[in-house]
């Protein structure tokens, strides 16, 4: 292999490595809040109470927040042994699939990333359905909020048993960036690997184009 291309592989795997660090420091940090309302009373006398949690990936054991842990652990790991033993198609191709499963899963997740204060998002399906991801931390929140002493008087009442309200945190956004980051920069050099790089960059580009545009036409089917 010529100095070149070796220089320009080392640089491709720090890349990685430095990426797949940030979104398992992402995970670490507060990843998400989320929250839900109640009220007592109606009226002039009634009151309020806003109810709000933060959980972090790394300690959240959920299908979702596990893939971006582990996402991220894998990324390390294929950039450690290409620096270590090389280079080459397979782990290329390996580091490209986790960065695009890690930005589909980006995009699922934002698409549950809604908040309103006060109030909360009614779900019009099951809470389970409507945001699985965050539905399990509404859940134990709920279970808490059950537990306080306002809940002990008899006109205590959620404001909606399918609601919540869910908000990206400083950990979100870092998590989210990487992954957009790194899927293109992987997915640019898995082209490299049939395609000359003007062709590789038209085609990250035509690809990134494609999934910006579906994210915008989700965003205008939930204003719908």
């Amino acid at each position: 292999m010529m100095p070149g291309a070796q220089r320009e592989d080392r640089r491709f795997w720090l890349a990685c490595l430095v990426g797949g660090a940030l979104v398992l420091a992402g995970c670490a940090l507060p990843t998400i809040e989320i929250g839900t309302d109640a009220i007592i009373g109606a009226g002039d006398t009634q009151r309020g109470f806003d109810y709000d949690r933060t959980i972090r990936f790394l300690t959240y054991f959920e299908p979702g927040a596990l893939l971006f842990v582990l996402g991220a652990a894998s990324l390390i790991g294929i950039a450690l042994a290409a620096l270590v033993r090389g280079s080459s198609a397979v782990l290329v191709i390996a580091a490209a699939v986790v960065s695009f499963a890690l930005v589909v899963e980006v995009a699922r997740v934002s698409d549950q990333l809604r908040w309103t204060r006060p109030g909360v998002y009614s779900c019009d399906e099951g809470l389970e359905d409507c945001a699985p991801l965050v539905a399990p931390a509404v859940r134990d929140l709920e279970d808490d909020i059950a537990r306080r002493p306002e809940a002990a008087d008899p006109k205590f009442e959620l404001l909606a048993g399918e609601g919540y309200r869910a908000r990206g945190k400083v950990g979100w956004r870092l998590i989210a960036w990487a992954s957009i980051a790194l899927t293109l920069v992987t997915a640019f050099r898995a082209f490299r690997l049939v395609l000359r790089p003007v062709w590789a960059g038209l085609a990250v580009a035509l690809g990134a184009a494609i999934f910006f545009f579906i994210l915008l036409l989700k965003a205008l089917e939930g204003l719908a």
